[in-house]
């Protein structure tokens, strides 16, 4: 089932009204139009994920396991988004949106910034420079490592961050760890940026989700 979240006369985002199978179908996400020169944050959730992540580690929202920031221009939807498969080359992928829809996903949620042309410009200079280093997947989760050892939350915020200081200076959680994790990261401890970090901010509006049945 499609869900479209838009304001009235907006139509930055435009859903066929489809139902077919409890599978993502291209055809349904050929249909998302996005605006040029606008940032964009892009959230999945996978199952091999969603009870590591999204049920001990977000904030509130239990269905995101993963996300990315991007916007679309002339060459078409970038999604800048650092995960920990196949990290050979970099941790930093730069998928459409049908390869952000990886195998396995379950849900997807785009949510939309009103930004400034300035904003945006800064976006792409950040992205364009992060994606002429080698980035390498964080897997301690610590903060404040170097600019080049991230995980995918902690990289958006840090883009946003970037971006608009006062806007977006996201604060990180603190959680005191189960035994498990203590012995997994050897502390007890743990300062991170959730994957729904930004859900908080008024500055991000939902604008399309879509979940199977």
């Amino acid at each position: 089932m499609i869900y479209c979240l838009c304001k009235k006369g907006n139509f930055s985002v435009f859903i066929m009204l489809l139902f077919s199978t409890n599978t993502f179908s291209q055809e349904m996400l050929k249909d998302l139009k996005l605006e040029k020169n606008t940032i964009y944050l892009f959230c999945r959730g996978t199952k091999a994920k969603s009870g590591l992540i999204a049920e001990q580690f977000n904030s509130n929202d239990k269905l995101i396991t993963h996300v990315g920031i991007g916007y679309i221009d002339k060459k078409g939807l970038k999604i800048y988004n650092v995960t920990d498969c196949d990290t050979s080359k970099t941790a930093l992928l730069i998928d459409n949106l049908d390869s952000f829809v990886s195998n396995g996903t379950y849900y997807l949620s785009i949510w939309k910034y009103n930004n400034s042309k300035r904003e945006y410009l800064k976006l792409k200079q950040l992205c364009s420079d992060f994606s002429k280093q080698k980035v390498y997947f964080d897997f301690s989760f610590t903060l404040n490592d170097t600019d080049t050892i991230l995980y995918c939350s902690e990289f958006c915020a840090r883009i946003l961050r970037m971006i608009n200081p006062v806007k977006f200076n996201f604060r990180p959680k603190e959680l005191v760890l189960e035994s498990y994790y203590q012995a997994l990261l050897n502390r007890k401890q743990l300062i991170y940026y959730p994957v729904d970090f930004f859900e908080g901010s008024i500055y991000f509006n939902k604008i399309f989700e879509t979940h199977l049945n």
